[in-house]
């Protein structure tokens, strides 16, 4: 008995055997169209010879062994979201790549994430015959990696989320709403583990509303913006100039605004249109000042005067060579310009002994007759 397959293929050896008949007695120079005519015969009679052999991969009736491990009467693989989700982030990559690299870098991440989730989940389906042990084989291959990435992205949207609302809410009332948040999670937590026959629903619905309500709070409050935050400025301006023209390198230090730095050299104070200097160990106000040749020294201006003023540190100036040419290499720095009971650090590294200069090195203050420190470097 031929099953309806091997009818099929058959049927399509006799049409194409005919066809092929037909074409070389009624056409001239026909060699090409009856070699391929044969080609395709020749073909579909050893189809029909495999479907007759397998018989269709039927499983006969009376056969129950047969019948239980057959492919046929296997469960059909649940549906998987992961296709889906490995074709948005492959939508998404050439959105990237004309947006910008952060839609990139999520699109293929998203892709490599999809990649091994449908790989892992199509082995695991075939793992065994038994639905529930295929299930079984998943999560443990891959839970202990799911598990912590989707909690740490999920406490990572929470904690981004709270924070724009504090950002958003004014500073009283943010310490309220602070306080009035975790007195709540700290009630139902009380209360859930008082009551041990909570359901699991219950307690995930609950934590549920709560992750939602959080995150839109913060979506909304992102989207309005924060408050106005009242920055505590250092009294400095923005001239740039060391008592001549810079390129302003010396205005992006701000770390010389902090209030005090360790190992002080010594701390020069312009006060009354006088600069004297004040080192640890000496008593009185000094004009002269010794730093060490090669070494890091930190010194403290501090201005008393009305007007915004800076202090320059001249360490004179060497003869280097530059492709051929002697150029003079001058050792000049200075603090950020400071107001009126401000301070400023400076970090000098003198380089060169001061009997080596042909002029004194001097810490300085610009358009101040008596803004002049002598320095001393052995």
């Amino acid at each position: 008995m031929f099953t309806t397959g091997s009818k099929l293929f058959i049927g399509a050896s006799v049409i194409a055997l005919a066809t092929a008949i037909i074409h070389g007695t009624t056409q001239d120079n026909s060699t090409v169209g009856i070699i391929g005519l044969v080609s395709a015969t020749l073909a579909l009679v050893f189809l029909a010879g495999i479907n007759l052999w397998v018989r269709d991969s039927n499983v006969a009736a009376d056969d129950a062994a047969v019948a239980a491990t057959a492919a046929a009467s296997t469960a059909t693989p649940p549906g998987s979201m992961w296709p889906l989700i490995a074709g948005l982030g492959a939508a998404l990559l050439p959105v990237g790549l004309v947006v910008g690299r952060v839609i990139t870098w999520m699109s293929i991440i998203v892709l490599i994430v999809a990649t091994v989730e449908w790989m892992v989940q199509s082995w695991s389906e075939r793992a065994s015959g038994d639905a529930a042990y295929n299930t079984m084989v998943r999560r443990r291959i891959m839970h202990p990696l799911e598990l912590p990435v989707l909690g740490a992205i999920g406490l990572g949207i929470i904690i981004f989320s709270f924070s724009r609302i504090m950002l958003y809410l004014p500073a009283v009332a943010g310490a309220i709403a602070f306080s009035a948040v975790s007195s709540i999670v700290l009630l139902f937590g009380a209360l859930f583990a008082a009551k041990r026959n909570v359901g699991r629903s219950l307690v995930a619905t609950v934590c549920a509303i709560g992750a939602v309500g959080i995150i839109g709070a913060g979506v909304t409050s992102a989207i309005a913006g924060s408050r106005e935050i009242v920055k505590h400025e250092v009294p400095s301006f923005e001239e740039n100039t060391c008592g001549i023209e810079t390129d302003g390198e010396s205005d992006d230090h701000a770390s010389r605004a902090v209030a005090a730095k360790s190992n002080l050299a010594a701390t020069i104070v312009l006060s009354g249109g006088k600069l004297h200097a004040e080192v640890i160990g000496v008593i009185g106000a000094q004009d002269t000042v010794t730093l060490a040749r090669s070494k890091y020294s930190y010194i403290r201006f501090e201005n008393l005067d009305a007007e915004p003023r800076r202090l320059v540190a001249d360490f004179g100036t060497e003869t280097v060579d530059v492709n051929g040419t002697a150029v003079e290499e001058s050792f000049t720095t200075c603090t950020q310009a400071v107001g009126q009971g401000g301070a400023q650090f400076l970090v000098v590294r003198p380089v060169l002994p001061s009997n080596a200069s042909e002029t004194p090195f001097t810490l300085n203050v610009p358009g101040v007759e008596g803004g002049v420190v002598t320095v001393i470097v052995p």
